[in-house]
Formats: C-alpha cells, sequence, structure tokens
C-alpha cells in the first residue's frame, strides 16, 4: 500500500454553525427527491457531530487508498486474516476472489477483521479524529477537495445507484464500487483518495459525544459502537461529508464498509 505523510497540526473537528447550514441545504435537495419538494431536514439529525472544537494530533501516515480485494487476500494467505463475510458485492454475484474486482476495495469485512489486516499491514486503524484530519485539513473543509459539492470528485448515490435517494443529474461511472483512486479531483490536502464515497471505512474508536479542544484524542475506554467514516457509492452529498460519523457494532459487515490503515 502506498501512504502519504499528513503533518502535525490543528483542526477544527466537526460541524459549526455555517456548516451546519451548507450541511441541511444538501439534506433538503435529498429529502425532496425522495419526499417532495419543500421537505425540510433538521439540525438534529447531525447532532453528533457538534459541538465543534480544536484538535492537535501528531504527524501520521495514512493508506493513500483503501484496502482492495488483492490486498486483503494477501493477508488471508498469510493466515493474519479470515475471509469476507460474503464474496460478493450488492451488484455483483462475484467479487471478492474474482481477478477483475482485485483493485477495488474489499468489504463484507467486520471491526476485528479491519483491526487483524492492519496490524498484519504493520500498521493500525484510524482514530477517529486522525481520519477526520487528513480527510479536511488544517482548513477543516466540508469535502476533502474543499466546501462544495462536486458530484464528479467522488463515487455517490448517482444516477447508476438502484437504493437510496439518487441524483440523476450525475454519472459517476458506477452503479456499485469503483476500482480504488478512479476520482483523483477528489484527493485530500494530503493526497489521500476516496476518503468521501466509494466505501465506508472502518476507524478504531468507540462512539462518544464531542468535548473541547484535545490533543490526540483516541474516543472513549469503551462502549458499544464502532464510529465508520467517509460515506459510500451508496449514500448522498451530506453523508460523505467529512463530519459525517457512522456507527455499528464490531461483527456488522456491509457491502458499503472497508479499511483504510495508518502508521
Amino acid at each position: 500500500m502506498v501512504m502519504v505523510y499528513v503533518p502535525s497540526g490543528e483542526f477544527q473537528m466537526g460541524t459549526d454553525d455555517d456548516q451546519m447550514k451548507y450541511s441541511l441545504q444538501l439534506c433538503g435537495e435529498t429529502a425532496s427527491r425522495m419526499f417532495g419538494p419543500g421537505t425540510r431536514c433538521f439540525a438534529s439529525e447531525f447532532a453528533d457531530e457538534k459541538p465543534a472544537h480544536m484538535v492537535t494530533l501528531d504527524g501520521f501516515w495514512i493508506d493513500r487508498f483503501e484496502v482492495t480485494n488483492a490486498q486483503y487476500q494477501c493477508c488471508m494467505e498469510a493466515g493474519a486474516c479470515t475471509p469476507p463475510v460474503e464474496s460478493g458485492s450488492y451488484t455483483r454475484d462475484a467479487y471478492y476472489g474474482e481477478s477483475a474486482y482485485d483493485n477495488y476495495p474489499v468489504v463484507w469485512v467486520g471491526w476485528e477483521q479491519a483491526t487483524d489486516y492492519c496490524a498484519w499491514a504493520g500498521a493500525r486503524l484510524p482514530t477517529e479524529a486522525e481520519w477526520e484530519y487528513a480527510a479536511r485539513g488544517p482548513e477543516s473543509r466540508i469535502f476533502p477537495w474543499g466546501d462544495i459539492f462536486e458530484g464528479t470528485s467522488l463515487n455517490y448515490c448517482d444516477v447508476n445507484c438502484e437504493l437510496g435517494p439518487n441524483d440523476e443529474t450525475v454519472d459517476d461511472g458506477y452503479a456499485d464500487t469503483a476500482p480504488v483512486g478512479s476520482y483523483p479531483s477528489g484527493a485530500s490536502w494530503c493526497g489521500a483518495l476516496d476518503m468521501a464515497g466509494n466505501v465506508r471505512e472502518w476507524a478504531a474508536d468507540w462512539f462518544g459525544p464531542y468535548y473541547g479542544r484535545q490533543v490526540n484524542p483516541s474516543g472513549p475506554y469503551t462502549g458499544e459502537m464502532i464510529v465508520s467514516r467517509g460515506g459510500s457509492w451508496l449514500d448522498p452529498p451530506e453523508n460523505v461529508r467529512s463530519t459525517k460519523r457512522g456507527r455499528n457494532t464490531t461483527d456488522f459487515t456491509i457491502y458499503k464498509l472497508g479499511i483504510r490503515c495508518v502508521r
């Protein structure tokens, strides 16, 4: 795996009031497509992204791409990883183990499988703060590429998407996962790709509320849910923002959740 360096620094983690307004605008556009013009969204839907707070981090390395099927297969062959729960993807009966999809992101892996893979690769899962900093940078962008949504910069629920509130104005080329690194215009400030869309990515942290200023935070000591980040090919624009927080049990697996590691 090629890794990119994320230098030490400070950034605003979470969503402030101005960013919340834009988030609500995006959400309202999605809701209108689903339920008719004028349908509203409410700030309470994004309450777990507040309060916005300053975080200071030491430098670290992060995978430039999401972990691929071929890379995960190497871990399996080494006896350090167990197979994904399913071998297909959402639209493909055969996916994992098929050479045509070697460079596509591995899916159907739980948190412990993701942890095992990163350890085998000499790395670890990113903390939630590390993931968000790599995606947003010191300018605390809403998306990896900037503050305005660009449908051509990621794989999300576009005209090809059979599920969810698809956006019929954009064709990103895929109805499911795309090969990693397919959207260079969506690169984050440090050069990491697919940090919005394609597949969600496991983080290391238990899910918990935000607090004030922090230095190298690593989340709660215990919990019931683990954080996931980044949105997927099935998500609308408001759910691929760099501040959007997902949460799942450690044994949860699905066709839109994968892995990225850090050192």
